[in-house]
C-alpha cells in the first residue's frame, strides 16, 4: 500500500493584518473627504453605494474550501480502509464514515450558499458597471 504523503495546509483563511500606513490614517484614500475641523468625516455617494454592493471573495478562499474537502477525502477513504479490517466494528465504522459524510455535506451547503450570495451581489454589481459605461459612450456616441 502506497502511503499518502500529507498535503501542505494553506495559509490562514484570514488574511494577515499589515501595519497602516500613517499617511492613509490621515487622508485614506478611498471616498473620504476632508472636514472641518470636529465634523465626521463623511463617504462620496459613489463609494458608499459601491462598498454596499460590492462583496469580494478572494481565491484563498476558494482554495480553503478545496483543502478541506481534500482533508474529509481523507478521512473518507481512511474509515472505509478501516472498515475492512475484521476486529473493529462494522457498523460503528459505517456510522462515523456516514456522520464525516453529513458534515463534510453540510458544510459544503452552507459555505455554497454564503458564497452564492457574496458572488450575486459581486454579478449585481458589476452589471451595474458596465451599464453604466455603456451608457457613457452611448451618451458620446449621440453627440
Amino acid at each position: 500500500m502506497a502511503a499518502n504523503k500529507a498535503k501542505r495546509p494553506l495559509p490562514s483563511a484570514q488574511p494577515m493584518r499589515h501595519n497602516p500606513n500613517p499617511q492613509q490614517i490621515l487622508r485614506p484614500q478611498y471616498g473620504l473627504r476632508i472636514s472641518p475641523a470636529g465634523s465626521q468625516p463623511q463617504r462620496s455617494r459613489l463609494h458608499a453605494r459601491e462598498t454596499a454592493q460590492l462583496m469580494p471573495v478572494k481565491a484563498h478562499v476558494y482554495r480553503t474550501i478545496a483543502e478541506l474537502n481534500g482533508g474529509f477525502e481523507k478521512v473518507i477513504q481512511d474509515l472505509q480502509t478501516l472498515r475492512q479490517i475484521s476486529f473493529f466494528r462494522n457498523d460503528r465504522v459505517t456510522a462515523m464514515h456516514d456522520l464525516i459524510c453529513r458534515v463534510r455535506a453540510q458544510a459544503n451547503r452552507d459555505f455554497t450558499m454564503t458564497l452564492h450570495g457574496r458572488e450575486l451581489a459581486n454579478a449585481g454589481h458589476f452589471d451595474g458597471l458596465c451599464i453604466e459605461w455603456e451608457k457613457q459612450i452611448e451618451d458620446r456616441s449621440d453627440t
